[in-house]
């Protein structure tokens, strides 16, 4: 489903129209101006408008509806996509949850997709329309910001990481907790987060 679409215009968030085809027309005619639409977990039948109006590579599309794919760059004839694995750390539970951002980047427009409940993106759209001097960079401003959001939290997550695995030592290396059931199951859990953690991060070294 759609969860937000706004014409940006000189770094500021304006009304515009509410068919597409009419926004990014507006948008291209405006100059330095452009649509960002943002969705979540779109279905075929939901996407394929946005597809159409924006012209969407097919392969492209695909891996936006599929998700599940893994962080990467591609460049097509006149317009770039990119997946960012986004990551979060449940202090609570000491889990590691990934979601999934895919952002085309085109001709006076934005398309981000988001799969799952983790993501920067109402942050980033946030902080962008707060600060109109980097949102009148245009769709490439947007692009970096949704970058660099996700590259903090894969930061914050590594330091997490860290504490749980000070700790974990600790336990293992004490008298009376080294073979514990508890502590193999905490071995266990934060090998697996090691795990998702890397999966989200690795094709980006």
């Amino acid at each position: 489903m759609i969860v937000d679409c706004a014409i940006y215009h000189h770094g500021r968030r304006t009304e515009g129209p509410e068919d597409l085809s009419d926004a990014l027309d507006l948008a291209r005619a405006e100059g330095d101006a452009f649509i960002w639409i943002g969705l979540y977990e779109p279905t075929e039948q939901e996407f394929d408008l946005v597809t159409e109006e924006f012209g969407l590579h097919p392969l492209a599309v695909e891996d936006a509806l599929k998700a599940h794919q893994r962080p990467k760059l591609e460049m097509y004839d006149d317009s770039l996509f990119v997946v960012l694995k986004p990551v979060a750390y449940e202090a609570e539970s000491d889990v590691v949850t990934t979601g999934e951002v895919m952002v085309f980047i085109g001709d006076a427009f934005v398309v981000t997709v988001r799969h799952g409940e983790c993501s920067p993106l109402a942050q980033v759209r946030r902080r962008l329309e707060e600060d109109p001097e980097m949102l009148r960079h245009g769709p490439t401003a947007v692009l970096y910001s949704i970058a660099d959001a996700t590259v903090d939290h894969y930061l914050e997550v590594a330091t997490e990481l860290q504490t749980d695995l000070e700790g974990l030592e600790a336990e293992v290396f004490s008298p009376n907790g080294g073979g514990s059931r508890h502590t193999a199951s905490r071995i266990y859990t934060f090998k697996r987060q090691i795990l998702e953690f890397r999966r989200a991060t690795v094709t980006l070294t």
